[in-house]
């Protein structure tokens, strides 16, 4: 079902010619497309938790390339990368959370197969792109719980997507995930480790135009402690993103974001909720 909304929200988008300049009434010309996957973001939103409203502020570096396979002809990667990751916020419940890596990296190909090679080899369609998920060094703090932290040193997903575009600019990739991480309290740190337990899924959709973008992630799965327990934890986030203006052609854009989570939040694994609204800038980005 969830494919099939992507793929009816990807025949609404525009045709691929879109002209993305503007003409004054003298002749010159300006950007009207944005590339929301691309530039220095720096905003500011007002979070809401529990009923404690505070000022929360964002930052990182995106980059996002689309490349030709060097292994298969008719093959294109489409691959998105977020740097340094940081948002912070104050308030009774202030904290910071800081992700130095975090990428998708998915793989299209025209026409799909396995090559079955037992016996007389056999090639059968197979209908999904490929993509790999990946994160490094993702580090919460809450002050507001004591002294400590949780940091995920690392997570990657072998994803596969079922609506298959060949453009950045929609995908759906789910598939299960890998993950290790480490919770540092007065005690001491404990591990945790997830062995391709969790189900990940990474979604988005955008226009050509790049004024409108939604992406959607979620993680639900065990992960077992090193001395033996076991945890169930899900999370789910979701951002919706889209261009008002733009200031000497730097876009200026209105950001909605929520967030569950069961049993993973901070060093008591609390479940929570959290909603956002603010205002984002992405000056150095692609247009």
């Amino acid at each position: 079902m969830v494919a099939l909304a992507l793929a009816l929200l990807l025949s609404t988008l525009p045709d691929p010619a879109l002209a993305c300049q503007g003409r004054t009434d003298s002749g010159e010309t300006f950007p009207t497309c944005f590339d929301p996957g691309t530039g220095w973001v720096l905003g500011t939103a007002l979070r809401v938790q529990d009923g404690d409203a505070a000022l929360l502020l964002r930052t990182g570096l995106l980059v996002r390339v689309e490349r030709s396979s060097g292994s298969k002809a008719e093959s294109r990667w489409f691959d998105s990368h977020r740097l340094l990751v940081t948002e912070a916020w104050g308030g009774a419940r202030k904290g910071l959370t800081f992700t130095g890596y975090e990428g998708l990296l998915r793989r299209h190909v025209d026409e799909g197969n396995i090559l079955v090679s037992i016996g007389r080899p056999t090639r059968i369609p197979f209908p999904f792109d490929v993509a790999l998920s990946l994160r490094a060094a993702h580090l919460e703090r809450r002050v507001w719980e004591g002294p400590g932290w949780t940091l995920e040193t690392g997570r990657v997903g072998l994803l596969l997507d079922p609506v298959r575009t060949n453009t950045e600019w929609g995908w759906l990739a789910v598939g299960p995930a890998a993950s290790h991480a480490l919770r540092h309290d007065q005690d001491g740190t404990t591990h945790e480790l997830s062995p391709f337990t969790s189900l990940l899924l990474d979604t988005g959709w955008e226009t050509r135009d790049g004024r409108w973008a939604l992406r959607v992630t979620g993680l639900a799965g065990w992960s077992f402690d090193f001395d033996g327990g076991s945890h169930f934890r899900a999370r789910g986030d979701v951002a919706v993103e889209h261009v008002l203006l733009a200031v000497n052609d730097v876009p200026v854009s209105l950001r909605l974001a929520a967030t569950g989570v069961r049993g993973d939040a901070g060093l008591a694994r609390r479940d929570e909720a959290m909603l956002s609204a603010g205002l984002l800038v992405r000056p150095f980005g692609e247009r």
